[in-house]
C-alpha cells in the first residue's frame, strides 16, 4: 500500500478516535447524544423537574421500573452533575424506591433535532446587557459577557467556532438560547462573543460557523 494512502488512513482513524463523546461522523453531519434506549440509575431529588446527564435538554422519555413494570413519561433537563436520572420525589409513589431502570427516548431535545450540519453560514447579530441575568431557553442564566449564542434549532450545548467574514476573527461559543427571530439573521451572539469578533459597531455581520460539538 502506498505511503500516502497509509498516512491518509492513519489520519482519519486518529480523528475519529479523538472525537468528543456524543459526536458521530456520519453522512456529513454530527449527531447529538440521543440514545434510543438505555439502562441507568433512577433516583429522586427535591426538585420540580427531572434532571439527567444522559439526554439532550428537554428530551421526552419513558422511564420503566423493570421490577414493578410501572412507568412514567416525563421531560428531562440536562445537568452534567447528575449521574443517571433524578426524578422529583412525588414519582416515588408510582415507581417505588430508587432502581436501575430502562429509559426510552420519545423525543430528542425540545425539537427532535438529532444532528447538526458541519458548517452553517449566514448573518449574525448580537444581544447584550439588557438580557444579562435572565433565564435562557436552555434554563441557564444569560451572561452577556460570556461566550454564548442563540440559534433557532441546533441542540443546546452545541459548540460553534464562529468566524467573522469581514475581518477573519474567530470565537468559540455555546448554543444556550433560541433565536434570532428576525428575518435574514441566523445566529445571535452574546456581547462577549461579539466583542471578540469585532462586530459591536457593525451590529450584523456575515459569518461562517464550524460545528465542534453537536449538543451536550
Amino acid at each position: 500500500m502506498p505511503f500516502r494512502l497509509l498516512l491518509f488512513v492513519f489520519v482519519i482513524f486518529a480523528l475519529l478516535s479523538c472525537a468528543k463523546k456524543g459526536e458521530v461522523y456520519k453522512g456529513g453531519k454530527l449527531s447529538s447524544r440521543c440514545p434510543r434506549v438505555l439502562y441507568t440509575r433512577v433516583y429522586y431529588c427535591p426538585t420540580l423537574y427531572a434532571y439527567t446527564n444522559k439526554f439532550q435538554h428537554l428530551s421526552k422519555v419513558k422511564v420503566v421500573n423493570p421490577k414493578t413494570k410501572r412507568s412514567i413519561t416525563i421531560a428531562v433537563r440536562y445537568n452534567p452533575r447528575v449521574k443517571g436520572l433524578c426524578l422529583p420525589k412525588k414519582y416515588r409513589k408510582i415507581l417505588g424506591p430508587p432502581f436501575y431502570g430502562k429509559v426510552y427516548l420519545l423525543r430528542c431535545g425540545e425539537n427532535g433535532a438529532r444532528s447538526c450540519p458541519r458548517v452553517i453560514r449566514g448573518y449574525a447579530s448580537w444581544y447584550g446587557k439588557e438580557f444579562h441575568g435572565r433565564k435562557t431557553a436552555s434554563g441557564i442564566r444569560f451572561n452577556a459577557y460570556g461566550l454564548y449564542a442563540a440559534h433557532r434549532y441546533l441542540p443546546f450545548g452545541t459548540l460553534l467556532e464562529v468566524k467573522n467574514l469581514k475581518n477573519g476573527k474567530k470565537v468559540v461559543v455555546e448554543v444556550v438560547d433560541r433565536g434570532p427571530f428576525v428575518k435574514g439573521r441566523h445566529l445571535d451572539l452574546s456581547y462577549g462573543a461579539a466583542k471578540k469578533l469585532g462586530m459591536i459597531r457593525d451590529g450584523v455581520i456575515p459569518f461562517e460557523a464550524r460545528v465542534l460539538r453537536c449538543g451536550y
